[in-house]
């Protein structure tokens, strides 16, 4: 169980903050669910049911010390992704959607690697690197306690040196 102020990650919606525990009545049946506002969209909140958490796949974010292990991962040679574009867009989307922040950032730097040495992504690859940059940058924000917009420009401040 999630308690309020929680920092929590929604495998696709991303990073979010536990706001309220409150009783609901569906179909006539009481039900708790999580009030969850999300980081990235701070005028969007997400009830889930609490009984639907694992199968969400819904988590803590990871503690300061892991945040290292991400950044470390950003800082390493990129991976070489399959060069056929549907085998590529999919396996970037099960990397960015597992909701594990190491497969996200692996995913980034790779992508980032790929753009270096192609000079350019195609247009899905453009919109899976920012949802990835805005994954990861959402997750970064919960556990230091920032805005989104600072946990980017660190993200992206990392992904460039890739570039050089």
């Amino acid at each position: 169980m999630f308690k309020v102020g929680d920092a929590i990650i929604h495998p696709v919606r991303g990073a979010g903050i536990v706001v309220d525990l409150m009783k609901r009545q569906w179909r006539g049946n009481d039900r708790m669910y999580y009030k969850v506002k999300l980081l990235s969209q701070p005028d969007t909140k997400l009830m889930i049911p609490t009984s639907a958490v694992e199968k969400l796949g819904l988590r803590r974010a990871v503690s300061r010390s892991q945040l290292t292990r991400v950044w470390r991962v950003l800082c390493t040679n990129p991976q070489k992704l399959p060069a056929e574009h549907k085998k590529r867009h999919a396996l970037v989307d099960d990397k960015l959607h597992t909701g594990d922040i190491i497969q996200v950032a692996e995913v980034l730097r790779d992508m980032a690697g790929r753009r270096q040495q192609e000079g350019k992504l195609t247009v899905t690859g453009k919109r899976r690197y920012e949802e990835g940059i805005s994954i990861l940058a959402g997750e970064i924000a919960a556990v230091q306690d920032i805005d989104v917009s600072e946990a980017e420009n660190q993200v992206r401040e990392k992904l460039t040196k890739i570039s050089e």
